[in-house]
């Protein structure tokens, strides 16, 4: 049985090896620990075993997406579509209109995967990354 919950300090470990695992420039754990009292950080647990996270955070008033990733060994398990469906429930609970992110250029499957969950692209931001251009997405709440 799955249990999505409030990120705790140590879940931090299981987060840094994720991201690690999914991002080619990932974050410093320093970065997670900050984002402990943000009420919009969660994990996906089963089994006691972290298998992916989200934080959501606000940018322009809206509700912004700062970072999702789920372990490569259960991706394609729904494990991300539940989480950024949760992030999508707590952004109507603190009463946002709008979600937005930022994804790659080069990650056509990142984009189809919010297409899928009814993000439309609204910009392209240039050097966003260190290696890439990133797509602003949008969705309606």
């Amino acid at each position: 049985m799955h249990l999505i919950r409030k990120a705790q300090e140590e879940d931090i470990p299981g987060i840094v090896t994720i991201e690690e695992l999914s991002f080619p420039i990932p974050w410093p754990d320093f970065l997670f620990r900050a984002n402990l009292s943000n009420p919009g950080f969660i994990v996906y647990e089963e089994q006691k075993e972290i298998q992916g996270y989200a934080i959501l955070g606000v940018f322009m008033d809206n509700a912004h997406l700062l970072s999702i990733a789920v372990h490569p060994a259960y991706r394609r398990h729904r494990v991300g579509s539940l989480l950024l469906e949760k992030c999508m429930h707590l952004a109507i609970y603190y009463g946002y209109k709008n979600m937005t992110l930022e994804v790659r250029e080069n990650n056509l499957e990142g984009q189809e995967f919010y297409q899928a969950h009814g993000f439309e692209k609204k910009e392209i931001i240039m050097g966003y990354y260190l290696d890439d251009n990133a797509v602003r997405m949008q969705r309606k709440m």
